[in-house]
C-alpha cells in the first residue's frame, strides 16, 4: 500500500503540474480524472511489474516479469493475430462505408431513408447486436440461420476462418454508420460542375466513383484509415461475446498463455486477468501491450499533421524498427522495406516527388512478404511491421484516379445493380433486430430461428424477464449509473472546456483528451482495476461511473469547445464591466447558453453508459449491482459455456431497444440544436 500510494502521490503531483497549471481551479478536476482513469494505470502497471505482487506481500523481482511478457510466443502471436483482424476489420469498413455513402449520395429519391437506416445501428446497445448476431451465424453447433443460407455450417468454437472473418464483420458492421457519416460529408464538398462534366462524358457509375468520388475524398477519409486500425487493434467486446479467443489453434499452446485464432491482445489480457494471481505479472503484461499502444497512437497523432508527410515516412522507419527485432515483423529482411522509406525521406526532404516510388517499392515488398509469410506459416506468418507500413503507405502515395477498362453496361444495369445493393444492406440491418424480436416473443427457446415469425407468439417471456431474472433492479442500476456518469462529465469537462476556450495555456487538457482515447484499451482496464481495489472503488456505483465519464470526455469536449469559442464575446465583456469574476460568468450566463450542447452531451453520455458492457464486466462481481448490460450477458452467457436463454435475452433486448429509442426520440431536438447550432443565442 506504501508503493501504490507514494507512486500515486507522485506521478498525480507531475502530471497535475504539467496538465492544469493554467487555470487550475477550472481544469484540475477533469486532469485528476484523466490520471486516475487514463494514466496512472499505465505507469501502476510498469511500477508493480518489477515485484512478485500478490495483495498485500510484494517481492522486489527485477525485469523477471518483464522478460516474460515481452518473449512469451502467445502474447507474440496474440499480438500478430490483432494486427491481422484490426486490418481485416478495416478492409471490410472502409470498403461496405464507401458503396453506402456513394449509393446514398447519388440517389434522386429514397435517400433521407437510407441515411436514417445507415444510423440504425447507433440506436441499439452493441453487445445486443453482437449477441444476435452470433446466434444467426452459430446457432447451436453450426446449424444456424446463416448456415442454412449459405449450405454450410459456421461454427465459431472450431471454424478457424468462420470464427476470424464473421467477428471481423460484425466488429465491422457496428462502426460503419460513422465512417459512412464521414464519407457522406466529404462528398459534399466535391464540385457538382466536376460531376456533371464528367457524367456529359459518357463516365458510367463505376468510373465516377473511381475516378472522381474516390479520388476527391480520400485526402479527407484518409486519416481514418488509421483510425479504424488502432480502434480495432483495441477491440474487446465483440470478439469476447462471438468466439472467446477462439478457435483453437496448436502453436498457440504455450506455457505461458493459451491463443485461439481470435485471441487479440484485449482477450489475452482478459484472460491472464481472470486467471493470474500475481498483480507484477498483469503489470508486465500491460506495459508490453501498452508500448505498443504508445507506438500507434504516436503514429495516429502524427495523423493530424497530414501535411507533414516527413512524420509519416519516419513511422514506416520506426515500425519496422520496432516489431522487427521483437519477432512481430520481418526479422533480418525487414532491411529491404526501410532502406526504401529512408531513400524515400530523404527525398521528400529533398522536396523531389520521387519520393512515392520509393514508398511504394517498400509496400510491395512489404506486401509480397506479408501475402507468402501468411501462405507458408499461417497466424505465425503475420508480420505487423508489414500491416501497418502497407496502411501508411496506401496514405502517402494514393492522389490519383484509378483508371479502368471502359464498359458501358445499360443504365438499367446499374440501376438494378443499386437497387439490389441497397436491397441487400436493408436486410443486413434489419436481420440482428428482427432475430431479436422473433426471439422475445417466442414461447419456444430455439436457436435458430426458422421462421420469420416467433415460435408461438407470447408476451410471457417479458413477464418472466421481471420476475426471475432481476430485471427491474437491472433497469434501475443503470438508471444510477448513467446518472452519476452524466453529473461527473459536466461538472469535470465543461469548466475544462471553458478554460481551454479563454487560455491558451489550457488548450493542453484537449491534447490530453485526445492522446488518452488513442492510447487507453483492456491494458489500461486492468491495471485500473487493481487501482479501484486499492481506492475501494471495485464493486461501486460511482467507480463504473467515474470510467464512463472519462470515456465519453472525447467527444463532449470537441462538440463543446467550438460551440464555446462561437459565443459572442461582447455577451461576457458587459459582465466583466458589471464586475462579475470569471466563475460567475461560466456558471451564470456560459453555462445557460450552453444548454443546447449540453444536452447533446449528455443524451450521449446517458446513452453510452446505459449501453456499456466491458466496463461493468470488470469493475462489478456483485449481482445486485449489475446494470441491464450484465443481466442480459448472464441470459445467455459466454457463447457455446451455458445454457442460454434465448427468449428471455430476446424480451430484455426489446425492453433495452425500445428504452434507447425513446429517448433518443424524446431528445432528438436538442440533440440536432446542439449539433448544429454556432452559438447559444437565437439568429
Amino acid at each position: 500500500m506504501t508503493f501504490f500510494w507514494l507512486l500515486f502521490s507522485i506521478s498525480l503531483l507531475i502530471f497535475s503540474v504539467i496538465v492544469a497549471r493554467a487555470k487550475p481551479i477550472y481544469t484540475l478536476a477533469l486532469a485528476i480524472l484523466l490520471f486516475l482513469v487514463n494514466f496512472f494505470p499505465f505507469v501502476w502497471g510498469i511500477g508493480i511489474s518489477f515485484f512478485d505482487f500478490f495483495p498485500p506481500e510484494m517481492k522486489f523481482t527485477g525485469l523477471k516479469n518483464l522478460q516474460m511478457a515481452f518473449f512469451d510466443p502467445g502474447f507474440i502471436l496474440s499480438s500478430k493475430i490483432t494486427a491481422l483482424w484490426a486490418m481485416t476489420v478495416m478492409v471490410i469498413e472502409i470498403a461496405i462505408s464507401y458503396l453506402l455513402a456513394i449509393s446514398i449520395y447519388s440517389m434522386k429519391k429514397f435517400s433521407s431513408f437510407f441515411y436514417t437506416l445507415t444510423l440504425l445501428p447507433w440506436a441499439i446497445p452493441s453487445y445486443i447486436i453482437v449477441i444476435s448476431w452470433t446466434s444467426l451465424i452459430e446457432g447451436y453447433g453450426g446449424d444456424s440461420f446463416l448456415s442454412h443460407i449459405f449450405g454450410m455450417p459456421f461454427d465459431l468454437t472450431t471454424n478457424i476462418p468462420a470464427a476470424f472473418l464473421w467477428s471481423a464483420f460484425v466488429a465491422a458492421w457496428l462502426s460503419i454508420p460513422m465512417v459512412t457519416l464521414v464519407i457522406l460529408s466529404s462528398l459534399q464538398t466535391i464540385s457538382p460542375n466536376l460531376r456533371d462534366l464528367v457524367k456529359i462524358e459518357g463516365a458510367n457509375p463505376l468510373e465516377i466513383a473511381l475516378n472522381v468520388y474516390i479520388p476527391q475524398t480520400f485526402p479527407i477519409v484518409f486519416p481514418y484509415l488509421f483510425i479504424i486500425f488502432l480502434e480495432s487493434f483495441k477491440e474487446f467486446a465483440t470478439i469476447f461475446l462471438m468466439t472467446g479467443g477462439g478457435p483453437a489453434l496448436v502453436s498457440g499452446f504455450g506455457l505461458k498463455s493459451i491463443v485461439g485464432a481470435t485471441t487479440t491482445l484485449g482477450i489475452l489480457m482478459y484472460n491472464k486477468f481472470s486467471l493470474t494471481q500475481n498483480y507484477g505479472v498483469l503489470g508486465a503484461y500491460s506495459a508490453a501491450i501498452g508500448l505498443i499502444m504508445v507506438l500507434l497512437a504516436f503514429i495516429g497523432w502524427n495523423y493530424r499533421f497530414s501535411k507533414k508527410k516527413e512524420n509519416l515516412i519516419i513511422s514506416l522507419l520506426l515500425v519496422h524498427i520496432f516489431f522487427d527485432p521483437w519477432g512481430m515483423g520481418m526479422g533480418i529482411f525487414g532491411i529491404f522495406p526501410s532502406a526504401f522509406y529512408l531513400t524515400a525521406l530523404i527525398m521528400y526532404l529533398k522536396r523531389r516527388r520521387s519520393f512515392k516510388r520509393y514508398i511504394m517499392a517498400g509496400a510491395l515488398f512489404d506486401f509480397g512478404y506479408l501475402i507468402l509469410s501468411v501462405s507458408k506459416s499461417g497466424f505465425d506468418g503475420i508480420s505487423i511491421s508489414s500491416i501497418i507500413a502497407v496502411i501508411l503507405s496506401i496514405t502517402l502515395i494514393f492522389e490519383g484516379r484509378i483508371y479502368i477498362s471502359r464498359f458501358n453496361p445499360s443504365k438499367i444495369f446499374w440501376k438494378v445493380l443499386k437497387i439490389g445493393w441497397m436491397g441487400l444492406w436493408t436486410v443486413i440491418i434489419f436481420l440482428p433486430v428482427w432475430n431479436v424480436f422473433a426471439m422475445g416473443l417466442s414461447r419456444e427457446n430455439v436457436v435458430p430461428i426458422t421462421s420469420l415469425f416467433p415460435h408461438g407468439f407470447t408476451f410471457d417471456n417479458f413477464v418472466s424477464l421481471f420476475q426471475n431474472y432481476n430485471f427491474g433492479q437491472a433497469i434501475i442500476n443503470s438508471i444510477i449509473i448513467s446518472v452519476i456518469a452524466i453529473f461527473i462529465a459536466i461538472v469535470t469537462i465543461f469548466p475544462a472546456t471553458y478554460a481551454a476556450v479563454h487560455n491558451k495555456g489550457a488548450l493542453r487538457i484537449g491534447m490530453v483528451i485526445l492522446i488518452s482515447s488513442l492510447f487507453t484499451g483492456m491494458h489500461t482496464l486492468i491495471p485500473l482495476a487493481m487501482t479501484f481495489r486499492f481506492l475501494e472503488l471495485l464493486n461501486s456505483y460511482i467507480g463504473v461511473a467515474l470510467i464512463l465519464s472519462v470515456h465519453a470526455a472525447a467527444i463532449s469536449y470537441f462538440l463543446l469547445y467550438p460551440f464555446l469559442l462561437e459565443l459572442p464575446k461582447n455577451i461576457e465583456e458587459a459582465a466583466m464591466i458589471d464586475g462579475a469574476n470569471g466563475f460567475t460568468r461560466m456558471l451564470k450566463i456560459i453555462f445557460p447558453l450552453s444548454l443546447p450542447v449540453l444536452w447533446t452531451i449528455i443524451v450521449f453520455v446517458f446513452i453510452d453508459s446505459w449501453s456499456s458492457f466491458v466496463i461493468p464486466l470488470i469493475f462489478l462481481n456483485n449481482e445486485n449491482l449489475y446494470p441491464v448490460s450484465m443481466t442480459m450477458y448472464n441470459l445467455v452467457g459466454q457463447y457455446g459455456l451455458t445454457y442460454s436463454k434465448w427468449n428471455i435475452f430476446g424480451a430484455g433486448a426489446i425492453v433495452n431497444i425500445v428504452i434507447v429509442v425513446t429517448i433518443f426520440l424524446a431528445a432528438r431536438k436538442y440533440i440536432i440544436s446542439g449539433i448544429i447550432s454556432r452559438n447559444g443565442v437565437d439568429d
